[in-house]
């Protein structure tokens, strides 16, 4: 009795591809690790901005920091719209990121220390470099397997990935002279992740929502349908937390007879709201374009 060939399930490969958009946010996950702008002041996030005079950037720094933040969107992005061309696109994307890193650390160009006297600290690229070398490997692994269906979804992911990205241009925009605000900063405060009620800010402010855009929009690849929307469901509730949080905090410290409902309304984040909304919807958007093709002929 013969047996029949096993069939190769497609999951190491999907499970590869999310890998590497995941490896690929890591150096966006560790910088938020470090003091950076939210730690100055919550109010960044509300159009409170802080004193600059903490911050130190440089001309490399502005380009490393957007590049970093936007990989894992393209990684993401190349997947949902792109999958035949997603090993190739990829690994250029990667090395040119990698490459950049490495010669801004070489060559700190336009790196002015705010306090005379006191050199300005530079990050170790070397985590960095660690994440984008197995994120080439993980490409390189699955560069032989079958592509995954294109997604339908793939503009409201991108609509949801610039909204989230609004703090962070709002702030590279109002500080033309600091843009990498995520890399340097010269006060010992408390780390925002140890404080519940200003978690969302510190992940606001460091690119961390972007990036969870981006990692929920490459998950669907790899997930069936009632998964996909449950992930974006939970998304969706963080987001929603994070942008009351402000206005939570006014009810709850503001004495009663000062009060203003008003006012307390302008601590809500709008944007984070837009987001959640778009990640419900692209969720629920996004099938596989082949799975449409199966249900047409049913329909007729």
């Amino acid at each position: 009795m013969t047996q029949a060939p096993r069939t190769k399930t497609p999951l190491p490969a999907g499970a590869l591809r999310f890998g590497a958009v995941l490896v690929a946010s890591g150096p966006v996950i560790l910088r938020s690790t470090e003091i950076s702008l939210a730690e100055l002041g919550v109010g960044v996030c509300y159009k409170i901005d802080p004193d600059l005079l903490h911050m130190a950037a440089g001309t490399w720094w502005w380009l490393v920091f957007w590049t970093q933040l936007l990989l894992p969107v393209v990684l993401a992005g190349l997947l949902l719209r792109l999958p035949h061309r997603a090993t190739s696109l990829g690994i250029t994307a990667v090395c040119a990121v990698l490459a950049l890193r490495l010669v801004a650390t070489a060559f700190p160009l336009g790196t002015p220390s705010p306090l005379p006297g006191r050199a300005l600290p530079v990050q170790s690229p070397w985590p960095s470099a660690v994440c984008y070398c197995l994120a080439v490997a993980a490409l390189l692994l699955v560069a032989r397997a079958p592509a995954p269906p294109v997604r339908r979804g793939a503009l409201l992911w991108a609509a949801a990935v610039a909204v989230a990205a609004w703090t962070v241009g709002r702030l590279t925009l109002a500080q033309a002279d600091s843009s990498s605000f995520g890399w340097f900063a010269y006060m010992p405060p408390e780390l925002m992740w140890k404080q519940p009620g200003a978690w969302s800010c510190k992940a606001d402010v460091d690119g961390v929502l972007v990036v969870l855009v981006a990692l929920v929009a490459a998950a669907g690849t790899i997930m069936a349908k009632r998964l996909r929307r449950g992930v974006a469901l939970g998304l969706a509730a963080l987001l929603v937390l994070g942008a009351f949080e402000g206005f939570v905090a006014a009810l709850i410290l503001w004495p009663a007879e000062y009060f203003d409902l008003t006012v307390a309304a302008m601590f809500i984040r709008w944007h984070l709201l837009a987001v959640a909304a778009l990640t419900v919807a692209a969720a629920y958007r996004d099938r596989d374009a082949a799975t449409r093709q199966v249900e047409e002929p049913h329909l007729r």
